[in-house]
């Protein structure tokens, strides 16, 4: 007696069991406050039976938009506006590198010209002299003299780098931005060149959420050399005529102020930054010294750095903070400033939280633009959630009465291996959090099906072996043993196609992809180490030496 008690607590199917009770804790939750609050709204009282079913959930299981409702949003990433900024940035290092090499004559205009950047000089010599000054010190510029123009434009490599690199820099910052909400299942995927798919499950404000994605947030810290009421009084002490190196950005508007009042205040800056928020470490919500919101950030060693010099040399003038063209604010710098400064322009506590976010998350590379919204609706991803579970149990239902017609009692094996299976999935999904869409539940359904043929394959072993009159238990084990390699071959390329439909797949792909993975390593367990257990543990247990297969 003592040795079948050690042997059953031994077994393999103890451990299994022991994986299910684990699994049911981390997977399954259930809240009895969510069924009162229900019994409240809706004036019923429900039986215990449904007290239980409806108090029963999965808090780990995240749920695609299809699924549970939400938005489907198509973004297109501007990537060429990122190659100008490039250039634009290249335009500000030319000026050292234009002070080491001693020009003579500096350009007088520069302006970027679809992806282009133009220097201007009055005679072609200051021309030919600018390009092979430019051609011995910046390597990823390529440059041409057209009469008195010095053209440059970014090397074919560092042109590509740039245009993956801002919807991979995208697809991150959203990332970041997005966390911040601390909505569960929200996706970002990269989708094709430059395109970018955000899903956004049962999000309560979806147009806060697109003007945070959609917000460059590009910091920039420029010197302030002209304020007015109006543009047109800048732009006439220019003869109407602005150079091409300055620019005009607008106060940021009060709340319940008009944008296009009179009252606001005009700003002369330079076209190319002095500073940019590259270097913002951290941002956060804080308070001026009039009690008033505002947004503190701190810089990194090289911006601290920068910003230091930048303040120190620039005493008693305006430091305008510039985000996305707009200023939010322009001190003036009374001090040396070092590795922290603060940005105040009359915030909401929303705004101040909104902005904190963007600036932390960082700033967008290239500016981002909506190409397509979709709203799913809860009732329809209920819907949804109501026919894949019919799908799955009708599956499940069909293999049983095909299992049992046709193996017997070891057919009954075979569909408690499919029931583990599908239990190992949900699992799996879960811990690695991942999203169950609608195309993931036909990938379950699928997998079903497959999941099937590792018992068939196995079963039709032990049959040959068994008409060869070889005992019932060698013939089982010589069975899994042969069914095993060819299991394992045919799940490996499947398991390779399921690979690549996720890597170069659509986000509706990619949820199919994931379920079709993830069930195939739960065919591989279940429909070989479980189910082998199973027949392990009855023969092992019980008097029963000899199954009906």
């Amino acid at each position: 007696m003592t040795s079948k008690v050690a042997r059953f607590f031994l077994s393999k199917f103890m451990f299994w069991i022991l994986v299910v009770v684990v699994g049911c804790y981390f997977l399954f939750s259930i809240d009895m406050k969510k069924v009162e609050k229900m019994e409240t709204e809706n004036g019923k009282k429900f039986s215990f039976v449904e007290k239980i079913y409806k108090s029963i959930s999965m808090p780990h299981l995240k749920l695609g938009i299809d699924l549970q409702g939400g938005t489907y949003l198509v973004l297109g990433v501007e990537v060429e506006k990122a190659v100008d900024a490039k250039l634009k940035l290249e335009n500000k290092n030319l000026d050292q590198i234009f002070k080491t090499g001693d020009l003579k004559v500096w350009p007088i205009k520069r302006e970027v010209i679809d992806s282009n950047l133009v220097l201007s000089f009055n005679d072609e010599n200051d021309a030919k002299s600018c390009a092979s000054l430019i051609k011995k010190d910046d390597f990823i510029l390529k440059t041409s003299v057209k009469d008195t123009n010095v053209v440059c434009t970014l090397t074919s490599a560092e042109e590509q780098r740039i245009r993956m690199g801002s919807v991979e820099q995208a697809v991150n910052v959203l990332n970041n931005r997005l966390s911040g909400f601390g909505v569960e299942g929200i996706v970002v995927q990269q989708h094709g060149d430059r395109q970018i798919v955000v899903q956004l499950p049962g999000v309560d404000d979806p147009d806060r959420v697109k003007a945070v994605i959609t917000q460059t947030a590009k910091l920039d810290f420029k010197i302030v050399e002209k304020t007015a009421r109006s543009e047109r009084e800048i732009v006439d002490d220019f003869d109407g005529d602005l150079p091409a190196d300055k620019m005009i950005v607008r106060g940021k508007v009060k709340r319940g102020q008009m944008a296009d009042e009179e009252s606001g205040s005009y700003y002369l800056v330079s076209a190319f930054p002095d500073l940019t928020g590259d270097h913002i470490v951290d941002a956060r919500v804080t308070y001026d010294q009039y009690n008033r919101i505002a947004v503190s950030f701190s810089l990194d060693a090289s911006g601290a750095s920068k910003f230091k010099e930048l303040t120190g040399n620039n005493i008693g003038k305006q430091l305008g903070i510039i985000i996305d063209n707009v200023m939010y604010s322009a001190p003036t710098v009374q001090s040396e400033i070092g590795s922290s400064g603060q940005i105040t322009g009359n915030f909401s506590p929303e705004e101040g939280n909104d902005l904190a976010l963007v600036l932390r998350s960082g700033a967008l590379i290239a500016p981002i633009k909506f190409e397509q919204e979709t709203r799913v609706g809860a009732s329809l991803g209920q819907d949804s959630i109501n026919k894949g579970i019919m799908a799955c149990v009708v599956a499940l239902l069909a293999l049983f009465f095909f299992s049992i017609i046709y193996y017997k009692t070891a057919g009954l094996f075979a569909v408690l291996a499919l029931i583990f299976n599908m239990f190992l999935i949900l699992l799996l999904l879960s811990y690695f959090d991942s999203a169950l869409t609608l195309s993931g539940i036909a990938g379950i359904v699928l997998t079903i099906g497959m999941a099937i043929d590792a018992s068939v394959l196995i079963y039709e072993g032990v049959k040959e072996e068994l008409k060869n009159g070889i005992p019932f238990r060698k013939a089982l084990n010589d069975g899994f043993k042969g069914a095993f390699v060819v299991i394992l071959d045919s799940n490996i390329t499947t398991f390779l196609t399921g690979f690549v439909l996720f890597k170069f797949g659509g986000p509706a792909i990619r949820g199919f992809a994931v379920t079709l993975m993830v069930g195939i390593l739960a065919t591989v367990i279940s429909g070989v180490y479980f189910l082998k257990s199973v027949f392990d543990f009855i023969l092992d247990n019980t008097k029963i030496k000899d199954i009906n297969v």
